[in-house]
């Protein structure tokens, strides 16, 4: 993602509807499509078809190209594919089978920097230009635009308490 204002955040704060699909597929030309088509976002799927390649790199900037924020769905887990979904420059994660209050806090540190998280601090990757644009505004730029969203995907989330993310008091 450019940095630029997250339009998807944007246009909820408003209280505008967003529009957007999902692409199991790893061509870039379908994430190019979308945008043209003027949705907002899409959700690329890493659950189900995970290439962990240079593959996900290119379609976050055909994203970019065409003005449609890109999330990413993460598998659950791992604590570094939050951080690294969002370097490469995905406008938001959506984090899988998330059953906690724990468990969604758990993903905010993973995605956020100290003082909210414990994401460790490299601009040298693609939303931090490289290096070229690093530093205090890259890492307040990250904890504010980029996103964070759970999905809650087995009754047994209910039964933890995890009725409302109101009630986890999270601001991503």
């Amino acid at each position: 993602m450019i940095r630029k204002p997250n339009k998807v955040r944007e246009k909820l704060a408003k209280g505008e509807a967003v529009i957007g699909t999902v692409s199991y597929s790893w061509s870039p030309t379908i994430v190019e499509v979308a945008g043209l088509a003027g949705l907002d976002f899409i959700r690329i799927d890493c659950e189900h078809s995970w290439r962990q390649d240079g593959m996900a790199d290119n379609l976050i900037r055909a994203a970019a190209l065409t003005d449609i924020v890109p999330f990413m769905r993460i598998d659950a887990g791992s604590p570094f594919l939050a951080m690294k979904a969002l370097e490469i420059g995905a406008g938001g994660i959506i984090a899988i089978d998330i059953e906690t209050a724990e468990d969604a806090k758990e993903i905010v540190r993973q995605a956020k920097f100290p003082p909210i998280g414990k994401r460790g601090y490299s601009g040298q990757c693609w939303s931090g230009a490289w290096g070229a644009k690093g530093g205090k505004e890259w890492v307040e730029w990250s904890d504010r635009e980029q996103m964070i969203g759970v999905m809650i995907e087995n009754p047994s989330a209910v039964k933890n308490g995890l009725k409302s993310l109101k009630e986890l008091r999270l601001s991503s």
